[in-house]
């Protein structure tokens, strides 16, 4: 798989946004942005991520998210760019994300559903090589996370489900909280309400890591695309 270029911004392009319209346009400014029209993510059984039809079809993209954040955090720590608090804060994330992971997987085996397999992910490198990088680009994620579980919220059927998604957004919540602050937003968030996103619209935020789509320069995601192998 081909590296993806990200064109990680100043912590002044990641402006706190205030609407879905806001965050998906602030995707776009960092270099995260991607064509989601008919992209799919494999999962086992020759099942589509993209399609979701019930509340494991849900944990499962949840399980993605989770996948995808556990593994840049864990490259963060290992990667030894990280220091003072800013280590103890993605440490700490790093450790919320598997912990995710791991409660969803136990979740859906609860429900008899299979869990998708931890796909491979591609940051960019100039996400990895310095502190700043690493807070840039989780500042872009945990907001994506965040915001798939509130728009998950009114798709959810089973109330045990429902808590569990609850639960962890409140948790995303605070990482968005904690990176923002390492980052000097003051105050770090201002939104009463942050965005729900759609599942297209968090497809258009992780698809580069899977090496689906490719980088946007301009205006926001565009609906209806279509991907390059790369």
């Amino acid at each position: 798989m081909a590296n993806q270029k990200i064109e990680v911004p100043g912590a002044g392009v990641l402006s706190r946004p205030h609407s879905r319209r806001d965050f998906l346009k602030t995707l776009a400014a960092a270099g995260i942005g991607a064509a989601a029209g008919g992209m799919m993510l494999s999962r086992p059984a020759g099942a589509q991520l993209g399609e979701i039809k019930d509340d494991i079809d849900i944990a499962n993209f949840a399980l993605t998210l989770e996948f995808l954040e556990a593994e840049f955090y864990t490259q963060a720590v290992d990667a030894g760019v990280l220091s003072g608090s800013a280590l103890g804060v993605v440490t700490n994330l790093r450790d919320h994300e598997i912990a995710h992971a791991e409660a969803i997987i136990d979740l859906i085996e609860q429900f008899g559903g299979t869990p998708v397999e931890k796909p491979e992910f591609t940051f960019p490198p100039e996400s990895l090589a310095s502190q700043q990088g690493v807070l840039e680009l989780a500042s872009v994620l945990e907001p994506t996370g965040q915001g798939a579980y509130i728009g998950a919220g009114p798709l959810i059927q089973d109330p045990t489900v429902l808590a569990a998604a609850g639960s962890i957004a409140g948790v995303e919540g605070e990482h968005v909280v904690s990176v923002r602050n390492l980052l000097g937003f003051v105050p770090p968030t201002t939104e009463a309400f942050p965005a729900a996103l759609t599942v297209d619209e968090v497809l258009a935020a992780v698809a580069p890591f899977l090496g689906m789509g490719e980088m946007m320069d301009t205006g926001g995601p565009v609906a209806g695309g279509t991907h390059r192998p790369v």
